[in-house]
């Protein structure tokens, strides 16, 4: 009686140990460590703007008589933006006539009468008298503000009835006119420099402007490939290529310094405002024949990042360092070899040497 007993206590214990074993083992997924070419991605940050902008400015003084557009209006090249009354431009064109006028007639007195003169005038400088006359002229016509380009106008800081100042640089009479600079004083067109009078944008002009950190940088080169994605548009992503790398740096708020490079989107130039948030995806290459694993299979912990190998049952972990990744993948440079068993799932239940069974 007490060997049954006994035999019977042996049986229930090995079914209680093998019940527990089996309801203790983790099914997990599996994948094998293998080799290939890896695609290499740079995800980016950054701006639209549109590097095509003209700033209009006043070249003649004068009262805004009238404007003939609004921002956000398109115009073409050579339509008429606005028109200032230049009044006293005008005036100095007649008095400058005037004294052309009179200075030949002292110039052709003083050949017959040298006497008859205190100022001696040369040919040269009625010419030159005569130059500057067509070039204030010229000026004249600039009192109509055409648009150089097509595109559309991004801002406007004048309005009509306003008082508008031109904007050019000082003209040395004493070397141009000689003689007659003391004459010609109240021709001087300097001014001070203003704001413009528009700005207008070029939309084929629009560009993405990313920033790339010093240890990226030299793996950006021209002409590649690039997707980007605009955070106020459902419609995404657009194609674009590297036109342009800033080899200046600019510093961001932690310190550190970034560059620029461009990616040209004229498809997008009339829909887009400039300063809208992008992100990119660049494309700088492929590696060759590299191990890689599942990015989901990477555990990081205490600066140090780990996978689960399955080996005879349980859960080995493995620390490994780790390379480039795309948005799935990621390359494994130390620590594992070609065919190896990698644990996918589920690894927030895995602990080293917990025992597993493969799931089918």
């Amino acid at each position: 009686m007490k060997k049954i007993v006994i035999v019977a206590i042996l049986i229930i214990a090995i079914s209680i140990t093998i019940y527990y074993q089996v309801n203790n083992t983790i099914p997990v997924h599996v994948v094998n460590v293998n080799r290939k070419n890896l695609p290499i991605y740079l995800n980016l940050s950054g701006t639209l703007s549109f590097a095509k902008k003209i700033e209009l400015y006043p070249k003649v003084s004068g009262i805004v008589k009238e404007i003939k557009v609004k921002v956000g209006d398109k115009v073409k090249k050579g339509e008429i933006l606005a028109v200032i009354e230049a009044d006293d431009l005008k005036k100095q064109i007649e008095q400058l006539k005037n004294l052309i006028d009179l200075v030949k007639i002292s110039s052709a007195l003083t050949s017959i009468n040298p006497q008859l003169s205190g100022v001696k005038i040369s040919p040269e400088q009625i010419k030159t008298l005569e130059n500057y006359y067509y070039s204030l002229n010229e000026l004249y016509k600039e009192r109509i503000i055409k648009s150089p380009i097509d595109g559309i106008i991004g801002k406007i800081n004048i309005a009509p009835g306003e008082s508008v100042k031109a904007n050019q640089n000082s003209i040395d009479f004493n070397n141009l006119l000689g003689n007659f600079s003391s004459l010609l004083s109240m021709f001087n067109l300097s001014l001070p420099n203003n704001n413009p009078a528009f700005v207008i944008i070029d939309p084929k002009s629009l560009v993405a402007v990313l920033r790339v950190d010093e240890n990226n940088i030299l793996r950006i080169k021209e002409g590649q490939e690039a997707k980007i994605n605009v955070d106020a548009l459902d419609q995404n992503p657009w194609q674009g290529k590297v036109s342009s790398i800033n080899r200046i740096p600019s510093l961001n708020k932690d310190g550190s310094y970034a560059y620029e490079i461009t990616i040209p989107l004229p498809q997008l130039g009339e829909r887009l405002f400039e300063g809208m948030n992008i992100s990119a995806t660049i494309n700088i290459g492929i590696k060759k024949d590299v191990l890689t694993i599942p990015l989901n299979a990477v555990l990081f912990k205490e600066g140090k990042t780990y996978v689960f190998l399955y080996e005879n049952g349980k859960a080995k972990e493995k620390e490994v360092i780790i390379g480039d990744m795309t948005l799935d993948e990621i390359e494994v440079k130390e620590g594992l070899k070609e065919g190896n068993l990698v644990i996918i799932s589920p690894l927030d239940k895995l602990s080293n040497n917990a025992k597993v069974k493969l799931l089918q």
